[in-house]
């Protein structure tokens, strides 16, 4: 799929061509996206391991802004629920994609949300051994000569002279391709860890083909080794980019019925962020899982020994639930075994409005819920990135989620 290897018609001449035509050179990407935008039409970003379409959510609904986002995402059915939401996928694994493609000359930005199992307790931490640790470090030095390459300078030797036309001194551009930093990845105990490395690998070449290209997010577990966040940092600060911060930042902080811990980057190549623009004016109120989904007092919910909690193997829904994972599925009432989540009520917890189109067997549903990005914590990370007013917004966008009054989410004068 990389079409940078091949002749490539010139904007006049892809005027000329048939619809068939374009979509055949565009591919996967979509054929309009081969022309420029029109003004007034919103920004372009290229979305990948995207999921059910948590972020969009978040962005559109939460926030209320236009981004046109196309996703890549390798699973059938998180895929499925995106498209039937609204949203634009495309059924991928994103390694074989080329970041240089024609039709991502006008990509302003890069969303990444790479599973992240590897790095969780609830995972194995394969990601966590330091061995692969090592490996993924390679990849990122390695992705750097892939798409910048390495400083040269006096190409001809010296003594012929200032006016000499083969003397400089600069990047080399990629010195081989792609395909040999992702194949690094074979040595890895679990490939996904390798998937971090395309954060770099298309952050990078993105910005060095395209010079619209402007901005980066992303999310990922709680838990990843500061080695890692160190090592992404430093590629993109060599790349001269001016913002790139990392937040660990729980949803329940945010108003979500549920805690949600999680690492982002907001990385922007030609602006400085302030640090504190993730941050609300004043405290959002706790919502309990209670009053989320309109249970009663007192209710106990049993994760029956798969989730491990401060309690035991259980806890009390009248405080924010504990974080919600593929294993919701099983979870029950303590005093009535028969009550178990229905998609809306642990769709709700993360911050999704009723009626959500999961696609899938109940289990492929909940692992969706599980790894989902959770809108509000999108309405604030995007609002920052791209210096939206986002408190307003997400304050507003909770009255309607979990059906509180406007008095409790006033904003502090």
């Amino acid at each position: 799929m990389s079409a940078s290897t091949t002749a490539f018609p010139d904007l006049e001449e892809l005027v000329d061509l048939t619809m068939e035509e374009l979509e055949q050179l565009a591919a996967p990407w979509p054929a309009r996206w081969l022309l420029p935008p029109k003004p007034g039409e919103p920004e372009r970003a290229v979305y990948l391991c995207a999921g059910p379409g948590g972020l969009e959510v978040g962005v559109r609904d939460a926030l209320g802004h236009d981004l046109d986002i196309i996703g890549v995402e390798f699973n059938k059915d998180a895929a499925a629920t995106a498209v039937a939401a609204g949203f634009q996928r495309i059924v991928a694994d994103v390694r074989t994609l080329d970041p240089t493609h024609p039709a991502l000359r006008w990509t302003r930005g890069l969303i990444v949300t790479a599973p992240c199992q590897c790095w969780t307790p609830a995972g194995k931490r394969a990601g966590q051994d330091p061995r692969n640790l090592q490996i993924l470090d390679d990849m990122f030095a390695c992705a750097w000569e892939a798409t910048v390459g390495v400083w040269e300078e006096d190409r001809c030797g010296g003594g012929c002279g200032d006016d000499c036309s083969v003397c400089w001194e600069g990047w080399s551009g990629p010195i081989y391709g792609v395909e040999e930093v992702r194949a690094m990845a074979a040595e890895l105990s679990d490939d996904r860890i390798g998937l971090l490395a395309e954060v770099v690998i298309w952050g990078l070449a993105l910005s060095r083909a395209w010079d619209g290209f402007g901005w980066i997010a992303m999310e990922q577990s709680s838990a990843l080794p500061q080695s890692v966040i160190d090592g992404i940092r430093a590629e993109f600060l060599c790349a001269d980019w001016l913002t790139v911060d990392f937040h660990v930042l729980d949803a329940v902080d945010y108003g979500l019925a549920s805690r949600r811990k999680r690492v982002f980057m907001l990385a922007v190549r030609n602006r400085y962020l302030v640090p504190t623009a993730v941050r609300p004016s004043s405290p959002l109120p706790a919502t309990t899982a209670a009053k989320a989904l309109g249970w009663p007092p007192g209710i106990r919910v049993n994760t029956r020994g798969v989730r491990r909690t401060a309690g035991g193997n259980c806890w009390s829904a009248d405080k924010p639930a504990t974080a919600i994972t593929s294993k919701i599925r099983g979870w029950y009432w303590e005093h009535d075994p028969t009550h178990r989540f229905s998609l809306d009520e642990a769709a709700r917890l993360v911050g999704f409005l009723a009626g959500y189109p999961w696609t899938g067997s109940r289990s492929s549903c909940t692992q969706q819920i599980g790894d989902v990005v959770a809108p509000p914590m999108a309405c604030v990370v995007f609002g920052a990135l791209l210096g939206l007013p986002w408190e307003a917004r997400l304050r507003a966008y909770l009255i309607k989620l979990y059906d509180r009054t406007p008095a409790e989410y006033t904003l502090a004068v």
